[in-house]
């Protein structure tokens, strides 16, 4: 049985005061904010993953606890610095959300392998195919299986390249790392609805995203600090993006 994963303790990060900012203010330290939010939905869903047979649902506890263990790894075992380049070769899957917020909470370029420049080498790549494409010239390779409830690696893992799944799960389950600024889309309080804690109102239906979230992160992360949460890939639940998410009942739940 896959071990079910703590949730995070507090982030070194400073809290949000509480207080109810601007209407259509940009956010101050979304990651704090995020992870703040995650906690608070608890046991809640906060994500529907519905690109894959069945339905795989993490609660507000385990998605935090995936955020802040990959933070953990990117900045301990991979020494990943504000404006190092993240290029992320995988298909969609919850995963490649998971690790993008991860970078831009320390500070890193994070783009998909489509976007990559002319001649530019990815300090970090998330990949599928740890021995072709920006692999090939990456100064640190995650090999990653776009599947949820893979305990390791499912291919040959090349010599020094890391297998992220069995990896991150070693590390610590609070924040260790000193978040710097972030580096992700800046989310505005009207995307994210406002300050009120997610864990004291009903909790709303999902954000509906086109894909894994990574391909529209403002209106994903928003969601998430909003309590709201979100379900994808649309095609597979027969909505449109932007629409409410009507999520089936008995789902998997992903607990690594």
């Amino acid at each position: 049985m896959t071990p079910e994963l703590r949730g995070p303790g507090p982030s070194r990060e400073p809290a949000p005061d509480g207080g109810v900012p601007e209407r259509g203010a940009r956010i101050d330290r979304p990651a704090a904010r995020l992870l703040a939010a995650l906690e608070a939905l608890g046991p809640r869903p906060a994500l529907a993953w519905h690109g894959e047979p069945g339905r795989v649902e993490l609660s507000g506890h385990v998605l935090a606890n995936w955020i802040v263990k990959s933070v953990n790894h990117l900045d301990q075992e991979l020494l990943l610095s504000p404006g190092d380049l993240v290029v992320i070769d995988l298909a969609p899957h919850w995963k490649r959300l998971v690790l993008a917020v991860a970078a831009w909470s320390l500070g890193a370029r994070v783009v998909p392998a489509d976007a990559l420049g002319p001649g530019e080498a990815a300090r970090v790549a998330v990949t599928d195919r740890p021995e072709a494409g920006p692999a090939a010239d990456a100064e640190e390779v995650l090999a990653v299986d776009a599947v949820s409830l893979a305990m390791r690696f499912s291919g040959t893992l090349p010599p020094l390249a890391h297998d992220w799944v069995q990896e991150v799960r070693a590390h610590a389950d609070v924040l260790v790392a000193v978040l710097p600024a972030w580096s992700g889309p800046e989310i505005h309080e009207d995307l994210a609805g406002g300050a009120e804690p997610a864990g004291q109102r009903e909790l709303p239906r999902p954000l509906l995203l086109e894909q894994d979230g990574f391909d529209e992160p403002a209106a994903a992360v928003a969601a998430l600090i909003s309590g709201r949460g979100v379900a994808g890939p649309a095609r597979a639940l027969g909505g449109l993006p932007g629409a409410d998410g009507v999520l089936p009942a008995r789902p998997h739940r992903a607990r690594s």
